[in-house]
This record gives C-alpha cells, structure tokens and sequence, in this order.
C-alpha cells in the first residue's frame, strides 16, 4: 500500500469528479461546470413567482410611446405638468384672470384620485437601515417632498434648494414663491408660549382693524353681509385685486384707500354677496395656502 501523503481532497474537487459508464472517475472541464450552473440559475427562476415589471422614464423622453424594447408596459414618472388643471370660470362669480398668477394651479397628494395615481411613477428615496435618528427621518422626508410633486411642501423644498440665486419656483395656486421668505420659514423656531400667545393677541387685533377699514371703505355704509366675516374678506380682497391688477396676497387697507381714489364703486353687500358655491370655495383655498411666502409684485 501506497505511504499517505497527508494531503486531504477538498469538497470542491471531489464535486468536479463523475464516474464514467465504465466505472471510472473523471474530472468536469470548465466547460461543463459553467454550463451546469446556468442550468441551475434558469431553474431557479423558472420557479420564480411572475411579477409586473415597472419602467421608470424621464419626461424628457421623445420615444414614449407606453412600451419598451422589450414590449413591456412603461409608466411615466408624475411631474408638475401632470397635476396642472383650470378652473370652470363659468361657475366663478368674478371670471376675471387673477393678477399675479404666473402658473395654472396644480392639484395636490390628497385630491388625486386612485385612477389618477396608478397612471405615473412616483420614485421613493432609498431608506438607510436600521433605526432612524430625527436628523435621518428629516433628511429622508425631504428627500421624499423633493421626488413627488404632489406632496404639499414640494414647491417650499424645491425653492429653497435652488438657492437665493435660483430659477423662479411657483406654488400650488401659480404664484411665484419669494425664496427669503421660504428661507426664514425653513428655520426652526424655539418655542416659547407666552411670546406666542402675545404674537396671536397682536394680530388678531390687527386683522380687526383693518377689517373694519376695508369694510368702510367697500361697502355701502360700511356694513357688511351677514356672513363669516374672514370668508367675506377673502372674496372682497378677490374683487379689488381684479379691479386694480394687484396680486391677491398684497391686498390691505391700503390698497384699499387707492380703490377708493380710483372711482370704483362701493358696494351693496346683499346685492353683492352670494354663497360660494364648490369651485369657488377650491379656488379660495388655494389662494390662501402659503400666501404669506409668495414675492410681491
């Protein structure tokens, strides 16, 4: 018997060894190896479970025609055009274009519908593993806001990552946003009650002033409808912007005195005054979502 050489057979080639029809051992070549592997990879997917394949393209993508090389299904990424929509202007009370709207108005996340949303694309940033701290959750909501324009604060992200210097950005309502005042509302802000409580008393008794200077200089005897006085303000500021081609956000009491000095004139509130009716009341509120961080024309 042969001495042993103390040199032991690794799995790997005794799995590279068959047996011949005549009961001899031979070794696979390369060849064989590779293509045995293949075989295995192709079953394995054979028994995969079919799944739809979704295709992300850019809107910039001249030969979307729905289907890829491949003849498989494409669905668009959603992009701002997507959401854009106008209103019925023969159910508003006043059809007049809006001074100051640059954009048509776009929808946002929770008036889409579910036969709307299944048309597009919208990508999901990657999740870092693990728990999050508060800096990564912050960090993955804006990533999040930044991808799907339809997410509320999309526009307020968009606006302030392009800088002071940036290409203009334009809110839900087509108006274009002011990025300082987007800067300064990006800040964090401490918290401290009692200077907030002070802050909500001065200028709730602001709005009252002024309230009552522009209902006597609109209305006849400066009584108003008897109505929600804060809905009443919102369309009567709609009326003197149109009258003066001012934007709706900049109009005051001020204004107010030049609508005055230019001869328009005032008002009767009952023959004035009518229940907004559903279109109206979606083109108001889209009016008054941040109105406070749009740029003055």
């Amino acid at each position: 018997m042969p001495p042993r050489t103390g040199r032991k057979t690794s799995s790997r080639a005794l799995s590279n060894v068959e047996t011949t029809a005549k009961g001899r051992k031979r070794k696979s070549t390369e060849v064989e190896l590779s293509e045995r592997d293949q075989r295995n990879k192709q079953a394995k997917k054979s028994n995969a479970p079919n799944e739809p394949v979704i295709i992300c393209i850019d809107d910039d993508d001249d030969n979307n025609d729905g289907n890829n090389d491949n003849g498989e299904e494409r669905i668009p990424r959603l992009t701002t055009p997507d959401l854009e929509f106008d209103y019925d202007r023969s159910q508003l009370r006043d059809p007049r274009p809006t001074p100051g709207r640059v954009k048509r108005p776009r929808r946002g996340k929770y008036e889409l519908t579910e036969e709307f949303k299944r048309r597009f694309y919208i990508p999901e940033p990657p999740k870092p593993k693990g728990r999050l701290n508060s800096i990564q959750k912050d960090k993955l909501y804006t990533e999040k806001t930044l991808l799907d324009p339809s997410e509320t604060f999309h526009d307020l992200y968009v606006c302030h990552r392009k800088g002071r210097n940036g290409s203009p950005t334009y809110d839900s309502a087509g108006f274009r946003l002011d990025w300082k005042k987007v800067d300064d509302w990006m800040k964090p802000r401490a918290y401290n009650k009692s200077s907030i409580v002070k802050g909500m008393s001065k200028a709730l008794e602001r709005h009252a002033r002024e309230e009552r200077e522009i209902y006597d200089i609109f209305f006849v005897d400066g009584k108003g409808p008897d109505y929600e006085p804060t809905h009443v303000m919102n369309y009567l500021k709609d009326h003197v912007s149109k009258d003066l081609g001012v934007p709706w956000h900049q109009i005051g009491p001020k204004q107010l005195v030049e609508w005055e000095k230019r001869g328009f004139p005032k008002q009767r509130a009952e023959d004035w005054w009518r229940e907004p009716n559903k279109i109206e009341r979606d083109r108001m509120s889209k009016m008054l979502g941040g109105a406070s961080l749009r740029k003055d024309v």
